[in-house]
């Protein structure tokens, strides 16, 4: 059957991590209706082929489409606050280059950590399992704050680093615990919910003591519909609470939406542009 090429007004649609891989994002769109609503789940930049069209193109959707911050699109914004270096297989400088640069990313760093939309809410990696989901709205806002006020270079300059989230923490700590949780968080401790940053594997690697972060014994958010990408190893999971889209589109697998409220899915295959072995390898040496 054939979507309408006209939304209900009631439906919004969820797109999977595109990290730059705009031709998948243009197939998958020929899925949707022409005006759907859209919320983007974050890393719409780096590594694929194409990050520039990519950042342009979601741009010029305007308030047709949203975008929560992921991990690579603040990568992107430390880079171009002088706060980080881009990496070899970073496919960012040709944002950085480009004549509307400025433009480009002063509407990224206005993105949100947290959109809620028809009862759920969308994030890039998760919510921290000991926020409450009120906490986490306020810390969303607290960073949304900083990032797209005047001085969000400087803010930038400490993002990055394992640091853990604790209530007493304050200035450039805090912000990179709050940016840890919402764009970067997999899998926690069982017994004290501390994150952890090197575990990137499957569910099935993890050692004992760890648990994915929706899986948390005392999970505060447990009865909240949390729709998540950022972590590509895991899959597609449609569970009452829980809906995981990011599918690995970068790796040769999918690009994936979701539609809300009947959770309906739409794929494209794509093309391999990254080897996954690639970029584990280099880690563990």
């Amino acid at each position: 059957m054939l979507l309408p090429t006209t939304a209900n007004s009631s439906e919004v649609f969820a797109i999977g991590d595109i990290q730059g891989c705009f031709k998948s994002l243009e197939g998958l769109l020929e899925q949707l209706p022409a005006d759907a609503r859209l919320v983007f789940v974050g890393d719409l930049v780096n590594r694929g082929p194409d990050s520039l069209a990519a950042l342009r193109f979601i741009k010029s959707l305007g308030d047709r489409a949203r975008t929560t911050l992921g991990n690579h699109d603040l990568h992107l914004l430390a880079v171009a606050a002088g706060a980080g270096k881009a990496h070899k297989k970073d496919t960012i400088q040709s944002v950085l280059e480009a004549p509307d640069a400025e433009a480009l990313i002063d509407w990224l760093r206005a993105q949100p950590l947290l959109v809620e939309d028809e009862g759920v809410v969308f994030v890039h990696a998760g919510i921290h399992p000991l926020w409450s989901l009120e906490k986490a709205r306020e810390l969303a806002a607290e960073a949304h704050e900083a990032l797209s006020g005047p001085d969000w270079r400087t803010w930038l300059q400490g993002m990055y680093g394992n640091t853990q989230w604790s209530e007493s923490l304050e200035g450039p700590q805090r912000m990179r615990a709050v940016l840890n949780a919402f764009t970067r968080m997999r899998f926690v401790n069982k017994q004290t919910g501390e994150l952890d940053f090197d575990l990137k594997e499957g569910v099935a690697s993890a050692p004992a003591d760890f648990v994915p972060w929706f899986e948390y014994p005392d999970r505060k958010t447990a009865d909240v519909l949390v729709c998540f990408g950022h972590w590509s190893m895991l899959g597609l999971i449609n569970r009452p609470n829980i809906v995981a889209i990011d599918t690995g589109c970068l790796w040769g697998g999918r690009l994936t939406a979701v539609r809300f409220p009947d959770r309906r899915f739409f794929e494209e295959p794509c093309p391999c542009w990254a080897d996954p072995l690639a970029f584990s390898k280099k880690k563990k040496k």
